[in-house]
């Protein structure tokens, strides 16, 4: 049986009750120590609890994830407060939240101090060769230097304790200070490199989910990203703030050849070769797709968390469905707008005041009437809004909306989102307010409905890094160094590597459908956004997206929209079918997201301010 990573998370709580003492100690415990590191067995589990504080990103409605409900791709309507007081502009010092930051900081602190402990004790376990320990050793500085991308991508620069080994919390780190973001950013990628020099590329079929070259090349490459970005590249709103030490906490001044480095970061990944976009033969457009999210492993996954489904699952699957079902995550009409037309072109290219549409003439597209067509995943027969007919394969493998057919497993019923429809009681807030729900990472073949405790769903892979991510992270580091003139990279390089992931999904290639906008940077890097928006939709990156190339400004900003689910009435003469400002954006809040220019990047807890006496806060105007 396959010993997956996530599965052995679940496993530590039932067969280690007599291990607290060591999950739990304190550095100055050297019993303890000793017996930790006496046995292999215990070794190699003490390696896999310090895989456990990779939070758990498959659920948009709890407080340990605010990323999916605080972005443009949904709105939650139940569960955590807290991405709520962030899309409503009220997210501050003082009430930001002890949760949040016992989900997000303190323990991503706890395991970067697992991971320097293990690393400073392992050589004393008899029963390790040095190659496990060369390798596990590398394991636990991927997981740190992760942990440590995990916090940047937050809060920007952070104190960096390098090979100390000690508790966050304690006084001795009472005078702390933040390093500056370019010594973050290198001491992490160097991390990063030193990891790879001893992981393997592959993990056996049995240790799947463990670090390999590849995942810490992959924090590395993304890392890079988001350092040539303008939130990170002399952003001027950061100008002048020093820390303790009285050095400039952000670069002051744009450098372009950051873009140099995260291509080459990126292409170090693709020269691996041994990672492939699933499905690149455009044979299967659907089947492969769907594959890369609903098989246990393929080649191209980088980095994962093996989870059980119940979390994604009962938060995205219509209450109609029955069992255990709450559909609170509504996915807005602008992410469905984002998708393309089956012939490539992307229907909507901009909105009116009001919110109403600015659609592409070309695009064959149309918001008037209803078709017959098969559902090409359900493959049921369908009266449909016409804005939702010949689009392209992706669209029909993330979104789910009204008066479709659910099929799971043997279990099939006609879903209504109207209010007193089958998933809109009005009871709860156990609905959509969008009147969609994702339907990426769903199993057709499963039956959700015969599952109840949290115990027997359906194990599935969320993807951390995936190879497509590569490929495009590649592709915007090439076309900005290209327009800044650094490099020796084309903007074919970029292309070819866009053209792959469309080609997957039987998409013609960019620079065919739009050559005049392929032709410009401006337009080139606007079709590369909406690649990434179509591709890595429901994948905890657009919410970073907008964050580190400052579009939050525009794109989080202003009234969320979906049909209308307050309408009673769904048939085709019904009033659901129409573009409404959604009623609440979760728990009867307004539906009006407000985004302040403090929330590019969180603030420090006030608590934590005034326990760290040097603690530089982030700007927070």
């Amino acid at each position: 049986m396959k010993r997956y990573i996530a599965i052995l998370f679940v496993m530590l709580s039932l067969a280690m009750v007599g291990c607290d003492s060591f999950l739990n100690r304190q550095p100055d415990e050297p019993k303890t120590s000793e017996n930790i590191f006496e046995k292999m067995q215990t070794t190699r589990l003490y390696l896999v609890n310090i895989y456990s504080w990779i939070n758990n990103e498959t659920d948009p409605s709890v407080q340990s994830n605010h990323w999916e409900a605080c972005s443009d791709e949904c709105s939650v309507s139940f569960g955590n407060r807290w991405h709520r007081l962030i899309n409503n502009g009220t997210w501050m010092v003082s009430n930001s939240g002890s949760t949040f930051f016992t989900k997000q900081y303190s323990l991503y602190w706890k395991g970067i101090r697992e991971a320097s402990y293990f690393m400073e004790n392992i050589h004393r376990c008899p029963e390790l060769t040095p190659e496990q320990i060369q390798e596990w050793s590398a394991e636990a500085r991927f997981l740190r230097a992760y942990y440590y991308f995990s916090l940047m991508r937050m809060f920007g620069p952070v104190p960096i304790l390098g090979e100390e080994c000690a508790d966050y919390t304690s006084e001795e780190l009472k005078d702390v200070d933040r390093n500056t973001w370019d010594e973050c950013v290198e001491w992490v990628c160097n991390e990063c490199d030193r990891a790879a020099e001893y992981l393997p590329l592959e993990q056996p079929a049995e240790w799947y989910g463990r670090a390999t070259k590849g995942a810490a090349m992959a924090v590395k490459a993304r890392l890079l990203l988001y350092s040539a970005r303008p939130l990170f590249n002399g952003n001027p709103m950061y100008a002048g703030i020093k820390n303790y030490y009285g050095n400039d906490l952000f670069p002051q001044q744009y450098d372009p050849n950051k873009w140099v480095l995260a291509a080459q970061a990126a292409e170090d990944i693709m020269n691996l070769h041994i990672y492939q976009i699933v499905g690149e033969d455009a044979n299967d457009p659907y089947g492969s797709w769907s594959k890369v999210f609903n098989e246990r492993w393929n080649k191209e996954i980088i980095f994962a968390r093996q989870n059980n489904s119940y979390n994604w699952r009962v938060a995205t699957i219509p209450e109609g469905v029955g069992g255990r079902a709450y559909g609170g995550v509504g996915v807005t009409q602008k992410l469905v707008d984002a998708f393309a037309m089956e012939n490539g072109r992307y229907p909507i290219v901009g909105y009116q005041d009001g919110g109403q549409p600015i659609i592409d003439p070309t695009s064959d597209y149309s918001e008037e009437g209803f078709t017959s067509i098969v559902h090409p995943i359900m493959q049921t027969r369908e009266t449909v809004f016409n804005m939702y007919t010949k689009r392209e394969p992706r669209f029909y493998m993330s979104v789910f909306w009204n008066n479709l057919t659910w099929k799971g497993g043997s279990n099939t019923v006609k879903i209504t989102m109207h209010r007193g429809g089958n998933s809109y009681s009005g009871s709860s807030d156990n609905y959509t307010v969008t009147g969609y729900v994702p339907y990426k990472f769903h199993n057709p073949a499963y039956d959700t409905k015969s599952q109840s405790l949290t115990t027997n769903w359906e194990p599935f892979t969320w993807p951390l890094f995936r190879y497509a991510e590569v490929l495009l992270n590649y592709a915007e580091a090439v076309i900005e160094a290209v327009n800044a003139g650094v490099g020796e990279y084309v903007i074919d390089d970029a292309l070819v590597q866009i053209n792959r992931i469309r080609k997957r999904v039987g998409m013609p290639n960019l620079e065919d459908i739009y050559p005049e906008e392929c032709a410009t940077y401006d337009g080139l890097k606007r079709l590369l956004v909406r690649e990434r928006q179509v591709e890595l939709n429901f994948e905890n990156l657009r919410y970073f997206d907008t964050r580190t190339l400052l579009l939050s400004e525009v794109e989080d900003n202003g009234d969320v929209y979906g049909m209308n689910v307050e309408a009673t009435d769904s048939s085709q003469t019904g009033g659901f079918w129409q573009r409404t400002v959604i009623p609440h954006d979760g728990g009867n809040r307004p539906s009006t997201r407000v985004f302040h220019k403090r929330l590019y990047l969180m603030p420090f807890y006030q608590s934590e301010v005034d326990r760290l006496n040097n603690l530089t806060q982030n700007p927070f105007y």
